[in-house]
């Protein structure tokens, strides 16, 4: 029986052809571009797939292209499409390079990080999954691409997070995605008479499709470009350098052709991979460097803004300070129990099954049996357990060569690598058996859930190959909810996706399934409901785990305190849109109300300082920074919000009021704030109720000599966000109070002051839709 099989160095390498391809020199390198090496597992389950309906699905570049891209009726909504994958499963840091290059395919998959040309490597080879041309071109310190489709370029750069859009009368809604030649030389038109920087947000939006309201409903689609800080100016300045540089197969040392690597799940019996959304302190690798991978762009900034992958990607905002690595497990505990334990191991020398261990089978000689730990995700750490077990060595080489290792921690050996074979030698009994190895993985590419209803396929390349043995599949996740809605966030001037009023649960659910060959391809539902008068947010993802159980065996233990979903209830299956599709909706129709305009008197109050001392002054100051010993002065406003239309008719709401002076050396900044607490009439008040800035007002300066405003001049503040909070209910009207807002671009660094008269007619002036 041994002498019909593939033999090397002593030992049997199961499976057909398997041993002729190592004595062929079929191995992988020792460098981290490893392949499996060659030869498998008896039992061996592959390509395991596990894809929810709305999650890419990142087992190739063909696979990624097509499933970001369903539902797109356009080349521009395809590529808008794949530049959003690219948000999604990247972040800046420097170049993740590898000996030999790095595959495309690779790097989604274990890294998501890069720079500019390497970005912009892996966003040409799935424009070329799609069967398009590519270019790159080159700036002054920037590598961007272009796409070419539909006989023209186009210029998306997943970098700086940035395309324009221009007129074409031939395409789908008259526009198309401007290439960088049309941008240079309109660079006016097409980019800075289009987008603008919004102050409060940090971005840049284009001027007709910004996340604001448009009449009663918010655009909180429109999306969100150069959010990590890159400028308008920066990229007019830039395409002026542009010049091509060809279309080579790679950049940076990130290059389409994968080299041997497979992103396929391949499990014999007793394996489970387990991977997370969640990074091991110290378990990355990044070859050369010493310093944690992590955004290099903190707080978020890239995501926080964004209204489609920044929502998938908003759950983790509160358990990283950036966006960094991710981690899994790759385990192997085979079942000792049954004679089919062997099926689990790539090769085996004189063993057998006896009882509960695996035993020499003939006395005198050792046994062996060797275990390929491989996966799809480079492995950073390692260990292992083995009762009996003699000599333990690990090969990184195909098996030309071993080298022993303590099992407790053989990490130093596998470290960087996507497989390795480890052998273990033993004289008597070897009872039991438990490898694990932990693996980086990229959580941007792996399949998440969304919320509304989620439909599962199982599914392998030969599910007959299973055998007697299962498949469990097991997600753990963690419901949220949102008790604010768009327009409500928009009216606070809160990002999007940066976790405003949403929770997540603390419980974990847990969804598994056990299939047998018979049941696949399989398909299964996960509900992520979101409850009745709450807003949906994606869940927070914990792990997806694939195991192949021989017969007898049990999946892993589940978290603890898990437990099953309960079936959602009627109603409470609210989704979000596609996050790929974002951005190819066109800009929204300006919303035009007919309005009438009333006024509400409000009662003037009085001057307050935060020291809560009694001023003589008549006027209000705040210092120009935190040094300054300056006493803040506000001024009170006070009066009632009686009989208020409702918030989705009001158009506009502005607090009126009038000065009669200010400052004699420069223009001052005025401010209206909403008070969290009643006013006392003629009583001090405590600052820590004055709210935000709503809106402001400049105030000209004054020269000392000249003659107060007579009459006064009225200056006016919008306060339309807290007026239709108060409308909704979800603000008490305690009044306003007006203050100072330090600006040097308004005030010139001066300690600004407006005097308001004794006796000032102060109101609201609310614009209403007419019926």
């Amino acid at each position: 029986m041994l002498s019909s099989m593939p033999v090397r160095n002593g030992l049997l390498f199961r499976g057909v052809g398997a041993g002729l391809a190592l004595l062929a020199g079929l191995f992988f390198p020792g460098a981290a571009t490893a392949a499996d090496p060659a030869g498998e597992a008896p039992g061996l389950m592959k390509q395991i797939k596990v894809l929810p309906d709305k999650a890419p699905d990142c087992s190739s570049l063909k696979s990624i292209a097509e499933t970001v891209t369903r539902g797109c009726k356009t080349n521009d909504e395809k590529a808008i499409a794949i530049y959003n994958f690219m948000q999604l499963s990247h972040y800046h840091r420097a170049y993740p390079g590898e000996p030999g290059g790095l595959p495309v395919l690779k790097e989604i998959n274990v890294y998501g990080w890069s720079l500019c040309g390497g970005l912009h490597s892996e966003e040409s080879a799935l424009w070329r999954a799609l069967g398009w041309d590519w270019r790159f071109v080159g700036w002054n310190g920037h590598t961007t691409v272009e796409a070419g489709y539909d006989g023209k370029w186009h210029y998306l750069d997943v970098f700086l997070k940035f395309y324009a859009w221009m007129p074409d009368p031939s395409a789908p809604g008259g526009r198309t995605i401007a290439g960088e030649d049309e941008l240079t030389r309109n660079s006016n038109a097409l980019i800075k008479q289009v987008f603008f920087v919004d102050p409060e947000r940090k971005c840049v939006y284009a001027r007709d499709n910004q996340f604001a309201m448009y009449g009663d409903k918010v655009n909180w689609r429109a999306p969100s470009f150069l959010s990590c800080g890159d400028g308008i100016d920066d990229v007019i300045g830039g395409l002026k350098t542009h010049n091509r540089a060809g279309s080579p197969e790679g950049w940076a040392g990130i290059d389409h052709a994968s080299h041997g690597y497979s992103a396929d799940v391949n499990l014999a019996p007793g394996f489970a991979l387990t991977n997370t959304w969640d990074p091991v302190e110290g378990a990355w690798y990044w070859a050369g460097n010493k310093t944690a991978p992590a955004h290099t762009c903190g707080g978020h900034k890239d995501t926080r803004n964004d209204p489609g992958i920044g929502m998938v990607l908003e759950p983790y905002v509160r358990s990283k300070p950036a966006r960094s690595y991710a981690n899994g497990t790759l385990t192997f505990t085979p079942d000792f129990s049954t004679a089919a334990v062997l099926d689990g191991f790539l090769a085996s020398e004189n063993a057998k099954q006896a009882g509960k261990a695996l035993m020499p089978a003939e006395s005198g000689k050792p046994g062996v049996v060797v275990v390929r730990l491989a996966s799809p995700y480079i492995m950073t750490k390692a260990s292992g357990e083995a009762a009996g077990a003699d000599v333990v060595e690990v090969s990184v080489d195909g098996g030309k060569s071993f080298k022993a290792v303590e099992l407790a921690d053989f990490s130093a050996a596998v470290n960087g690598q996507v497989a390795a074979l480890v052998k273990i030698t033993f004289k008597q009994a070897l009872q039991s058996l438990k490898l694990a190895a932990t693996v980086q993985n990229n959580s941007g590419s792996l399949p998440y859930l969304s919320p509304g209803k989620n439909t599962v396929t199982v599914s392998a390349a030969d599910p007959q190959a299973l055998g007697q043995n299962k498949l469990a599949v097991t997600y753990a996740y963690r419901l949220g909810s949102r008790n604010r809605s768009f327009e409500q966030l928009c009216e606070e001037s809160k990002e999007l996706a940066k976790a405003h009023n949403a929770t997540w649960d603390d419980q974990v659910l847990c969804v598994e399934k056990v299939f047998a060959a018979k049941d696949l391809p399989a398909r299964f539902e996960i509900d992520c409901p979101t409850p009745k008068g709450k807003y949906p947010v994606y869940p927070r993802m914990i792990f997806v785990r694939r195991e192949v159980l021989g017969p007898g065996q049990k999946p892993l233990p589940l978290p603890e305190g898990a437990r099953a979903p309960e079936p959602a209830a009627a109603g409470e299956l609210a989704s979000l849109p596609n996050p790929f599709l974002t951005g190819c909706e066109p800009p929204p129709r300006k919303v035009e109300r007919k309005v009438k305009t009333l006024k509400i008197s409000l009662q003037p109050g009085h001057f307050v300082t935060r020291s809560g001392s009694v001023p003589t002054s008549d006027f209000i100051k705040w210092p120009k920074n935190g040094q300054e010993k300056v006493d803040p002065m506000a001024f009170l406003i006070g009066g009632e919000l009686k009989e208020l239309p409702p918030a989705k008719a009001l158009d506009g709401a502005r607090l009126v009021f009038p000065a009669i002076r200010g400052h004699q050396s420069a223009s001052t900044k005025v401010g209206a704030v909403l008070l969290a607490a009643p006013i006392e009439p003629g009583q001090p008040y405590d600052f820590a109720n004055l709210g935000d800035v709503l809106g402001t007002a400049v105030v000209p300066g004054l020269a000392q000599d000249a003659a107060d405003w007579s009459p006064p001049k009225e200056f006016k503040l919008d306060v339309l966000k807290a007026v239709r909070a108060v409308a909704r209910g979800e603000s008490k009207f305690n009044g306003f109070a007006l203050r100072v807002v330090p600006d040097r671009g308004v005030d010139d660094g001066w300690t600004g002051r407006v005097h308001i008269p004794k006796q000032p007619k102060i109101y609201l002036e609310v614009d209403v839709a007419a019926e």
